[in-house]
């Protein structure tokens, strides 16, 4: 036997420092309860949050009126609590910068999708087929109903990972666009072809939106369901191309910004997607 363990001195010491790394760990997890707890507090008491409403699309509306009333822009957001960018993009508006620009220049609402739950309604009032991500941001005129960033809506899915100082520079662009600029947007329609296309695939996003929704709120409440994130990233996959595929149509139909047409790029075929998994079981 080691004769550092028959040594009462050294047991007394060990014990000691058992003692001592026991009461810094109960330290430890209490710390990062009220961590946890104050980034929830903190979260909650945001001036911009994802609120469930009983009559989402009549808010919208109510908020365009006063847009207009106000002689200002119209800003749309849908998003989530649940999710890392929706919450990211409040915090960036939450900041003293951002809201001096939004109080300024925009009526701003923010819509709650629940777990994925249908907001056609509003998207399509604004000729936009469907939200692909959350967070959805939505420019708009509120006189024409024109969509003003539909040629850069795909950046905010990833709301988190934009810096401050991009935030301000692009909610601080829209003030500014002439009348030629918004005329251009205003003017934007898609063909036929197109809005047929659109809206089936807007259709098709919707059904798996309701598929993943009840998996979505298990997760939420912590129990993960089996294969759940391989049916999201799915699903992810499929909405994105959707996203970056229209996005693109648009910048080649009126230009960055609305500053006028690329006739030297071809406009992307509008692509057939293979069948979700679980349509083919």
């Amino acid at each position: 036997m080691n004769a550092k363990q028959n040594n009462p001195h050294s047991f007394i010491n060990s014990l000691r420092d058992s003692l001592r790394f026991k009461a810094l760990f109960t330290l430890f997890l209490s710390l990062s309860a009220l961590c946890l707890t104050g980034c929830e507090s903190t979260l909650n008491s945001l001036p911009y949050r994802y609120v469930p409403s009983p009559s989402p699309y009549q808010d919208v509306v109510d908020a365009q009126a006063r847009a207009l009333a106000d002689n200002k822009l119209l800003l749309v957001v849908l998003g989530a609590q649940w999710c890392h960018d929706s919450t990211g993009l409040a915090e960036r508006f939450s900041t003293p910068d951002m809201r001096l620009i939004l109080e300024a220049h925009y009526e701003t609402v923010f819509v709650d999708v629940g777990t994925l739950e249908d907001r056609r309604d509003i998207t399509t009032r604004f000729n936009y087929p469907i939200y692909y991500a959350t967070p959805t941001v939505m420019v708009v005129d509120p006189k024409t109903n024109a969509l003003l960033n539909r040629t850069s809506m795909a950046k905010w899915g990833s709301a988190n990972s934009i810096a401050l100082n991009e935030y301000i520079a692009y909610f601080s662009s829209f003030p500014a666009y002439t009348a030629q600029q918004k005329q251009a947007l205003a003017g934007w329609s898609a063909n036929s072809q197109e809005a047929a296309y659109n809206a089936q695939h807007a259709e098709r996003l919707q059904l798996a939106y309701n598929q993943l929704g009840p998996l979505l709120a298990s997760d939420i409440n912590g129990t993960t369901p089996e294969g759940f994130y391989d049916l999201w990233k799915e699903v992810k996959q499929f909405r994105g191309a959707l996203q970056q595929s229209m996005e693109k149509r648009a910048v080649l139909s009126v230009g960055e910004d609305g500053q006028g047409k690329n006739e030297a790029q071809t406009t992307p075929a509008l692509r057939h997607y293979h069948p979700f998994s679980w349509e083919t079981d």
